[in-house]
């Protein structure tokens, strides 16, 4: 036999391999991966904050908790006040009534004598104390309720703008209690208050109110 022939007897013999041959005609199935839950301590998204102005010039209604007088005040005073009616915006109670604040005294002198000058007192309203935040406050007027408590004879009254309320007379009494108006100074940016985790057991079978939703005890 040839060389030639054992040759291609060889090759015949031989088992070649098939060719694999990908699969063109047909889309390849796809595989779903299994999504987990997260767990009770995964990291949830933060929720939007609800963010309330509360624009300047907002009309309030002011409670003066100390007798005031051109006799018995003294120019630079400071005096307290609290909040008579809540601050309501867009229907949501943001300022609850009896909420404490500060007024001051921006200027009182004392009557003269017989036939000397006449007694004077400026008043003006100057923040409300929201949870360590500061609500500023401008101007302040008497009600008509409240003129008619102010104890004085031949009294007279203008309005100081921005600053306060002018009183003159010959001896004025401002009782403790006297409801009177003022206005926010600027916008106030409210953000409602989170519940308190860390109340105890006991407590957590309610959570905190909002901020300006507390209910107020009228007797404070």
């Amino acid at each position: 036999m040839s060389v030639l022939g054992v040759v291609l007897g060889l090759l015949a013999s031989a088992q070649l391999p098939s060719a694999v041959v990908p699969d063109d005609g047909g889309e390849q199935p796809a595989t779903v991966e299994p999504i987990e839950s997260p767990g009770p301590d995964a990291v949830q998204p933060p929720a939007a904050e609800v963010v309330i102005v509360i624009p300047a010039l907002t009309p309030v209604r002011i409670e003066l908790m100390q007798e005031l007088g051109s006799r018995i005040s003294t120019s630079l005073d400071q005096f307290p006040i609290r909040l008579a009616e809540p601050i309501v915006i867009g229907g949501l109670q943001v300022i609850p009534a009896g909420t404490p604040g500060m007024g001051e005294v921006v200027h009182a002198k004392k009557r003269g004598g017989i036939g000397g000058t006449s007694g004077e007192l400026v008043l003006a309203a100057r923040y409300l104390d929201l949870d360590g935040q500061r609500v500023k406050l401008r101007s302040l007027r008497f009600d008509d309720g409240g003129k008619d408590r102010i104890n004085t004879a031949n009294v007279a009254t203008a309005l100081v703008g921005v600053v306060g309320f002018f009183v003159k007379g010959e001896d004025i009494v401002i009782p403790a209690g006297t409801v009177v108006d003022a206005k926010t100074a600027a916008p106030f940016v409210f953000v409602p208050r989170e519940p308190d985790s860390t109340k105890s057991e006991e407590q957590t079978g309610s959570e905190a109110p909002v901020k300006g939703t507390e209910e107020v005890d009228p007797a404070q």
